[in-house]
């Protein structure tokens, strides 16, 4: 029974097709509740999350970013921003944010929710753009997009595990042997 739970994880893939359903904040809350349960360096939890859910905004996020169509059909999209104020230290915002981000993606999954991260850093024009589009201050960066929705498409669980790139104490010896 336990080792069924790891299926939230990997059964999730990237969702880039949605139906019209609205995702309700209830949700919305349980999701960005997740994300901020994340582990972060210190504790310092350096993150920001914009939600956004207006059409207008998602179409100029389109403009700006050449692989979010999917945001056409979803529902809602979350901007995970990391504080430059608030990191641990220089650079730790990005680990943070990443943990972030990925406790969105499984939420959602747990949910019964799609999700597709959509890379923002460190392409630095694709973050100059963002920052600007949403009005963010100088010292918050933003990390990744996030689409939301509930998922027009399955997608199999394709093999991804591969021994070979499990190593025992060192380099030398394979973890798993044959």
């Amino acid at each position: 029974m336990k080792m069924e739970k790891l299926n939230y994880i990997l059964d999730r893939r990237s969702i880039r097709r949605y139906t019209s359903q609205k995702i309700g904040n209830k949700e919305m809350k349980a999701i960005l509740t997740a994300a901020m349960y994340a582990p972060s360096a210190v504790n310092m939890q350096p993150w920001h999350f914009v939600v956004i859910d207006d059409p207008f905004l998602m179409e100029k996020i389109m403009e700006i970013h050449p692989h979010a169509r999917m945001l056409q059909t979803t529902s809602h999209a979350v901007v995970v921003c990391g504080d430059e104020q608030l990191q641990h230290d220089d650079g730790y915002w990005v680990v943070d944010c990443g943990a972030a981000t990925q406790n969105i993606l499984l939420a959602a999954q747990t949910l019964g929710l799609g999700s597709c991260w959509v890379g923002l850093h460190p392409r630095e024009e694709r973050k100059r753009s963002f920052s600007r589009l949403l009005h963010l201050p100088s010292h918050v960066k933003p990390f990744a997009l996030v689409a939301l929705g509930y998922p027009e498409e399955q997608k199999p669980r394709p093999e991804r595990f591969h021994a070979e790139k499990v190593r025992s104490n060192g380099w030398e010896k394979p973890f798993f042997q044959e």
